[in-house]
């Protein structure tokens, strides 16, 4: 396989627009990329989503559907908003679940989720947040988190996992090994968190254990430091972290995904070539691009390119060996083949009929309901 489509093929690519044009699917020729990343600036209507999904599906093999994959978390991350059914924050599950012991509205909001993304042809989705909400000044992650115990997080975590899954939609629990104790957001900068490994493995690790265990698709890294566990790079930079402690210690077998390789927790701070090496060296399996700062709305896919460039330059010239990145392209290729579904070709007229039905409305306003009651 040439060097490029090696390199290429652990990302995840942002794009601009609502609809493949012939730049886009020169880029998809050329790189061959492991999928795409939509933002709020990529999502039309239902229908026209539908279609960019189906568009981009024709430009892979049948047998190697792209992971097409979108931040739908609910509450103030989520990518698509009505006429998408529109669910509160995990932090309200995680309420409800503590008020009654029950996980029934956890699953239906789940599967509510995982209904509509996969109508649309969505078909990887970076939930569910893993990290427990421990520190009240967190700029970043506060309600996207179930709750401030290991318990309540991993037992929510759990069954939005299984309810994904079972409905042919890949989670990716995040962001390893715990982004619930910072106070900068690493959007931003280089957060730190300063716990000890006991510390870590009380508040910090038990979601992400259960969810190693429970089969969880992916896990994302954290743009953090933890000098109880390394003290010289961040998660997603660390062999510790994610091969020795994610990998071997946890026995996670699902893909290693970055978080946003634009992020000012990484980018900046080293050389692309230096990011791609020690990411592949870590332990990553995808890297994920072309993001645009918070909102997503200002698109640097320069950046993207900058590291596949370099990553492909490198393993044309040795200097990052061929087969860590082999065994990532058949890691994805086994969780695609382990998951995703055989569906058939969208029909994107048909797609409104499948999304904010009276039924996912009426689901959403009971949990709307109980929410203010808790």
């Amino acid at each position: 396989m040439h060097a490029r489509h090696l390199a290429g093929g652990l990302f995840i690519l942002g794009f601009d627009g609502t609809a493949v044009d012939a730049a886009l699917a020169e880029t998809i020729a050329r790189w061959r990329p492991a999928g795409l990343i939509l933002f709020r600036r990529n999502i039309g209507t239902p229908a026209a989503v539908a279609r960019l999904c189906r568009d981009l599906r024709r430009l892979y093999p049948a047998d190697d559907p792209p992971l097409i994959s979108v931040d739908q978390e609910g509450g103030r991350v989520a990518r698509l908003r009505a006429p998408f059914t529109e669910l509160p924050a995990a932090r309200v599950l995680g309420r409800l679940y503590r008020r009654t012991g029950s996980l029934e509205l956890v699953h239906k909001a789940a599967a509510i989720t995982a209904a509509e993304l996969t109508a649309v042809g969505i078909n990887f989705n970076y939930a569910p947040v893993l990290d427990v909400d421990s520190n009240p000044a967190n700029p970043i992650i506060g309600d996207r988190a179930y709750g401030g115990t290991p318990e309540l997080v991993a037992a929510v975590a759990g069954a939005v996992i299984e309810t994904y899954q079972r409905h042919g939609l890949l989670a990716c629990g995040k962001h390893f090994p715990g982004h619930g104790d910072t106070d900068i957001d690493s959007h931003l900068a280089l957060p730190v968190v300063r716990r000890d490994r006991e510390s870590l493995e009380d508040i910090e690790l038990p979601p992400f254990r259960d969810a190693a265990a429970a089969g969880v698709a992916a896990m994302m890294t954290a743009h953090v430091l933890y000098p109880a566990l390394d003290p010289d790079w961040p998660a997603t930079l660390s062999r510790p972290i994610l091969t020795e402690l994610l990998r071997e210690e946890l026995g996670f077998e699902g893909l290693i995904v970055t978080d946003n390789m634009e992020m000012r927790g990484v980018w900046g701070r080293w050389p692309a070539a230096e990011l791609t090496r020690r990411a592949v060296d870590a332990g990553c399996d995808l890297f994920i691009g072309g993001g645009g700062g918070l909102d997503g709305r200002h698109p640097q896919t320069d950046i993207q390119f900058a590291l596949m460039e370099a990553l492909a330059a490198q393993l044309e010239a040795g200097e990052v060996p061929i087969a860590p990145v082999e065994a990532s392209l058949a890691r994805i290729r086994r969780i695609k083949a382990s998951v995703l579904r055989a569906q058939p070709d969208i029909d994107p007229t048909r797609v409104a009929e499948r999304i904010g039905t009276a039924e996912h409305q009426a689901a959403a306003a009971a949990l709307r309901e109980a929410a203010a009651a808790a």
